[in-house]
C-alpha cells in the first residue's frame, strides 16, 4: 500500500498536464499572512501594536495517509513606523510524497498612510528568494524494475511574490496577491526520461474584520470574520470562510468552512482554538500565541478517503 501511494502522489506532482494547488495551504491562515501577502501587517501589530514576529506552523494533509502532504514554516516580521516599512523572512519547507521543496524569501513593504481622522493604509509588498525542488525518484519502487528511476535531482528556482493590502481604523483589512508569480518548469532527467512539474501563479483575496464584543468575556473580547479565495489557472475556485472570536485575554476559538467549487464539489468544515501566553508566564511587553485547528472533510471524495488535516502553529510577538 505504501508503495502504491508513493507512485499515486509522485505521478500526481510530476504530471505537466495536472493543474492543482502547489503553494502550501494552511487552516489557521490568519496567523500566515506573511507568507500569503508580502503586503499584509499582522494581527498583532492591528490588535496590540506588537511590531515584531515570529512565528511558525506545522500542517499535515490527509493524515490517515503515510505520504500525505506536510508543509512547516518559519517567518519573522518587524513593523517600522518611522519608516512606513515592513521587514520580513521566512523559510517553507513543503513535502507531498517523495517530492519536496524548500523556499527561504526576504520580505518588504511599504506603508502608505491615509486619512487624518481615521487610520488606514495601503502597503505594497513583494518577497523575493529561491526554492530547491527535490525528487526522490530513487526511492520509488515502480513495478517493474527496468523502467524505476536511479536519480533523486536537485533544482534550483527563483520566485517572487507581490501583494497589496489595506486596513481601515484597524478594524477591516483586504488584500490580493500573488504569492508564485514565476510559470518556470522544473524537468527531472533521469536518463531518456524526463519527469516535469509546471509553476503556476496562484491568486489570493483575503477580506475580514474585528468586532468588538464585551458581552463575550470582557473588554478585550472581539470575533472576527474572515473570507481566503484561491485561484490556480484553469483550476477550480476553492474558500475558506471562517469566523474566530477571542473569548478573554487567555483563549480563543473558532470554526468554518472550506468549499471547492470543481466538477464534483468539495467541502470541509473548520474547528480552531488556542491560548494566548503573557503576564500569566511573566512575559512583559510580550506574548506567546498557541494553535491548533482541524479540518473535517464533509462531501465524498480523496478527503473522506485520505482523511482529515491538522496544524499547529506557535506565534511569539513583542515590541
Amino acid at each position: 500500500m505504501k508503495t502504491i501511494l508513493g507512485i499515486l502522489f509522485t505521478v500526481m506532482a510530476l504530471s505537466a498536464p495536472l493543474v492543482a494547488q502547489q503553494t502550501p495551504l494552511f487552516s489557521m491562515y490568519r496567523d500566515q499572512w506573511a507568507v500569503l501577502n508580502p503586503a499584509a501587517l499582522s494581527n498583532n501589530y492591528l490588535l496590540n501594536d506588537r511590531t515584531i514576529n515570529l512565528s511558525g506552523a506545522w500542517h499535515v494533509q490527509w493524515w490517515n495517509l503515510p505520504s500525505s502532504p506536510r508543509t512547516q514554516t518559519l517567518a519573522w516580521e518587524m513593523v517600522s513606523d518611522p519608516n512606513n516599512s515592513v521587514f520580513g523572512a521566512q523559510v517553507i519547507n513543503d513535502q507531498t510524497g517523495k517530492i519536496s521543496q524548500t523556499g527561504v524569501y526576504g520580505r518588504y513593504a511599504y506603508r502608505i498612510k491615509m486619512g487624518r481622522r481615521i487610520s488606514q493604509s495601503l502597503l505594497i509588498g513583494i518577497n523575493a528568494g529561491a526554492v530547491q525542488y527535490r525528487a526522490k525518484l530513487n526511492e520509488i519502487d515502480f513495478p517493474d524494475p527496468s523502467t524505476a528511476p536511479t536519480d533523486a535531482p536537485r533544482i534550483i528556482r527563483p520566485d517572487l511574490g507581490v501583494g497589496v493590502f489595506y486596513h481601515y481604523a484597524d478594524r477591516y483589512y483586504a488584500g490580493l496577491s500573488v504569492p508564485q508569480t514565476f510559470g518556470l518548469s522544473t524537468d527531472f532527467k533521469d536518463g531518456d526520461n524526463i519527469y516535469s512539474i509546471r509553476r503556476r501563479p496562484h491568486i489570493y483575496a483575503v477580506l475580514g474584520g474585528y468586532w468588538s464584543t464585551p458581552w463575550l468575556g470582557n473588554e478585550t473580547s472581539f470575533v472576527e470574520p474572515s473570507l481566503w479565495v484561491k485561484y490556480a489557472g484553469n483550476s477550480p475556485l476553492n474558500i475558506d470562510m471562517n469566523l474566530r472570536a477571542q473569548i478573554s485575554e487567555l483563549v480563543w476559538a473558532g470554526t468554518g468552512v472550506n468549499v471547492g467549487f470543481g466538477l464534483r464539489p468539495s467541502a470541509a468544515l473548520h474547528f480552531e482554538a488556542g491560548l494566548f501566553l503573557g503576564e500569566q508566564v511573566q512575559l512583559m511587553n510580550s506574548q506567546i500565541k498557541v494553535g491548533f485547528a482541524f479540518d473535517l472533510p464533509v462531501t465524498q471524495g480523496l478527503g473522506r478517503v485520505f482523511g482529515s488535516s491538522a496544524e499547529v502553529v506557535v506565534v511569539y510577538t513583542w515590541r
